[in-house]
Parts: structure tokens; C-alpha cells; sequence
């Protein structure tokens, strides 16, 4: 009986790296698939609706605008309803507050579809779903986790979808509407970036 027992644990112990390794060439597999049927370009123009719900609040906030996507400038996230606003988002413009560049890098890898990218700060769990996919982030960092719970991105051809769980309890979801490539010196494309 002893014998069965330690044999038992030994196959457990045995299967379990090759199961993990597994585990982790199917996560990649998938990743890769994630990042090639992604349309990719150099500059994207879009739409976005965005439900953020607070805790401390009854109804969620809503709002929407223009998102604009560089490989060169960032991220231009222009509120136009119900109250103007505008944020470019990019690695440079963080600075030194650590807390933008915690939240702006992994978004600007998201955006750019680099998941892989982001294996060094999250657990990256990918899936294919016949004609979708999806992805989930959760923070190794526990500096990242004290404000990020975990950022789940959907999408076909091109983010969809995006839902970030803080560790506040607030979510914030975006959609991400008729993303479309653009020439860099499509005026509202260019309109995007200017700070005025």
C-alpha cells in the first residue's frame, strides 16, 4: 500500500511540470494567433463608449469619444460626452509618477496588441473563442496590484473591448467602436494629438 502511495506522488509529481509546460505552450500558441489576427497599422482612429461604475455611486458614469492610436505618440482618449476632456497617453508623458507609468504601459501594450510584452507584469491567460478572443491580466507586481485587480481585453480583428477591475472596487469598461487605420496626416487623426 505504502508503495502505491509514494508511487502516486511521484506520478503527480512528475506530471505536474509537464502539465504546466503544457499549459504554458498553449497559452502562447494562443497569444501568437491573439497578436497575428490583429490588424495592426502605425495609426488607428476610432470611437469608444466607457461605463465606469464606483462603488460609491448608484448608477455607473458614462461617457464617450475619440480614441486615436500611434505607434509613435501613444494614446489620444478624447471625452466628448458628457464633459470634454482629453488625455494623451504615452510612456514619456508618465514622467516620473509612478502610478501613470504602472497604468500607462500596460494599456499602451494592450492597445498595440503586445501581450506578450506584458508576461513580466501579469499572469496572461489567452483563449480563442471560434471567431473571438480573449484575454486576462492579473498583476505579479504587488505594486501594480494595489491598484489594478485585473484588465480583461476581448476583440476579432481588433480590441474590442476592454474591462479594468481596480483594486477599489471600481470597473471601468470600454468599448472600442469602428477602429480603422489612418494615413498620419489625416486632419483628425492629427487633430487628436495636438494638446489645444
Amino acid at each position: 500500500m505504502r508503495i502505491l502511495f509514494f508511487a502516486a506522488i511521484l506520478c503527480a509529481a512528475l506530471l505536474s511540470p509537464a502539465a504546466t509546460l503544457a499549459s504554458e505552450i498553449s497559452q502562447r500558441a494562443a497569444l501568437e494567433q491573439i497578436e497575428e489576427r490583429l490588424q495592426k497599422a502605425p495609426q488607428m482612429l476610432g470611437r469608444f463608449t466607457q461605463k465606469k461604475t464606483l462603488p460609491q455611486l448608484p448608477r455607473p458614469l458614462l461617457s464617450s469619444g475619440v480614441v486615436a492610436l500611434s505607434e509613435e505618440r501613444g494614446v489620444s482618449w478624447r471625452v466628448v460626452e458628457p464633459i470634454a476632456s482629453h488625455l494623451i497617453l504615452n510612456e514619456a508623458q508618465a514622467g516620473d509618477d509612478l502610478l501613470a507609468k504602472q497604468i500607462a504601459y500596460p494599456l499602451l501594450q494592450i492597445f498595440r496588441g503586445n501581450f506578450a510584452a506584458l508576461e513580466q507584469l501579469f499572469r496572461v491567460e489567452a483563449q480563442m473563442l471560434d471567431n473571438r478572443w480573449e484575454v486576462t491580466l492579473e498583476p505579479k507586481d504587488s505594486a501594480l496590484a494595489k491598484f489594478v485587480s485585473s484588465i480583461e481585453v476581448s476583440g476579432n480583428s481588433s480590441i474590442e473591448r476592454i474591462r479594468l477591475a481596480e483594486a477599489s472596487a471600481a470597473i471601468t469598461e470600454m468599448q472600442l467602436l469602428e477602429l480603422q487605420p489612418v494615413s498620419d496626416s489625416d486632419p483628425q487623426f492629427t487633430a487628436e494629438f495636438s494638446q489645444q
